[in-house]
């Protein structure tokens, strides 16, 4: 049984024995569910359903915890009970790749042909996988552009392949929690990603084999998607990225920077800032320890949108965000990481046993962003040593529509 096929039977079994609702004739012989919430799912759900995860009882503490849904499902309503995910569905299977004993490709590019003579509008993305992809991003480009091969592509960010080409020529898709086997993106009712007519997926894939001995593995993708007169929102991708990393040997240390993405907004169109955060995913590795995202200025100032605690292999790391965080008024965004690293030797940016400071977001605005810090400098030498940096805030137009 594939796990599409199991996800029936699961969900089917959580209707039939997880007492959801009470049963309530109508007089004709039809039965209406009505639905009754535990109270601690009612308190813990909309923190689980930010962090795109169920509320269930534990049956040992018999206390309400965070749980990821089953495959084709996703959180939803006061108690976040994993409801399935509506619209149609697009489901590729990469196949299958092996990987010699303690092999990783460090870049290994993967495509899906969507021979589409239409545009498609994407509410969710669902990812579901064997092991050993360690991290991926995820792209649409058209589909013949720069003659990139459709087979697997090995060391493709050395040969010619680049994330922002990609973002720029087409879009972001989706972005995958490191080391996760399952993961579902899902946008608020009425979001989207706009995917042009004949278009192609292409996956920048990061694989690792901890394993000594030789293993396969195989990746599978599901598009989840919308009629066009029922999308209210076109989204719009951005990336804050911390890239001049020096954690020190033996020490616990944070690095942190703040955006100033009004006067890039200002800049483009002469007025304040427009712009809704739908989604964020923080990206770091095993020695990362936090996360942090804030408001900048205006009348939120200070307020954290994301904290995110120590690297988990296990754990989907996106945050929706229903309704959308509105940024009216304020400077920008400032975000952190931490770092606790128990080594000899400084670690710097980079794949394998090196370290990222990196989040992937979708906003409602008119402007797409990079933002980048490529300098550091040490501020507190403390018991936790304090690195900061200028954020360079790369931005242009963006119409989500076309």
């Amino acid at each position: 049984m594939d796990r599409f096929a199991l996800l029936g039977t699961l969900l089917v079994s959580t209707m039939l024995v997880g007492g959801c609702g009470d049963a309530a004739g109508d007089g004709d012989g039809a039965v209406d569910m009505v639905e009754t919430v535990d109270p601690r799912c009612e308190a813990l759900g909309p923190s689980c359903q930010t962090r795109q995860q169920g509320c269930v009882i534990d049956a040992t503490t018999d206390t309400a915890v965070c749980q990821a849904c089953p495959a084709g499902a996703y959180p939803s309503g006061a108690g976040a009970a994993c409801v399935p995910l509506s619209g149609a569905s697009q489901v590729h299977d990469f196949g299958e790749l092996t990987l010699a004993a303690g092999e990783e490709i460090g870049s290994l590019c993967q495509t899906w042909v969507l021979n589409n003579d239409t545009e498609i509008w994407v509410n969710a993305v669902e990812m579901g996988n064997t092991g050993y992809y360690h991290h991926s991003n995820w792209f649409f480009v058209p589909e013949d552009y720069k003659g990139w091969t459709t087979d697997n592509w090995r060391d493709c960010y050395s040969d010619g392949f680049s994330e922002i080409d990609a973002a720029l020529a087409g879009g972001v898709l989706y972005a995958q929690s490191t080391q996760v086997r399952q993961e579902v993106q899902k946008f608020a009712a009425g979001a989207a990603v706009r995917v042009p007519p004949r278009s192609r997926i292409i996956g920048a894939t990061h694989l690792l084999n901890f394993n000594p001995e030789p293993v396969s593995t195989r990746l599978e993708l599901t598009l989840w998607t919308m009629p066009r007169d029922e999308v209210e929102v076109a989204l719009v991708p951005f990336q804050l990225v911390y890239g001049d990393l020096a954690i020190p040997p033996q020490q616990r240390s944070v690095v942190r920077s703040s955006c100033d993405l009004n006067s890039a907004f200002s800049n483009l169109f002469d007025r304040p800032l427009e712009l809704k955060l739908h989604y964020a995913l923080p990206h770091y590795h095993a020695l990362g320890d936090a996360f942090s995202l804030s408001i900048v200025g205006g009348p939120r100032d200070g307020e954290v949108l994301v904290d995110l605690g120590a690297y988990n292999d296990a754990e989907p790391f996106g945050f929706v965000f229903d309704p959308p965080i509105d940024l009216a008024g304020a400077d920008g965004l400032a975000f952190s990481c931490g770092f606790d690293n128990p080594r000899d030797e400084v670690v710097t940016w980079g794949i394998g046993d090196q370290e990222m400071c990196e989040m992937l977001g979708f906003m409602e605005s008119p402007m797409a962003f990079s933002a980048q810090v490529s300098e550091t400098t040490t501020i507190d030498e403390g018991a936790i040593v304090e690195h900061a940096g200028p954020c360079n805030v790369l931005a242009f137009p963006f119409d989500p529509f076309k």
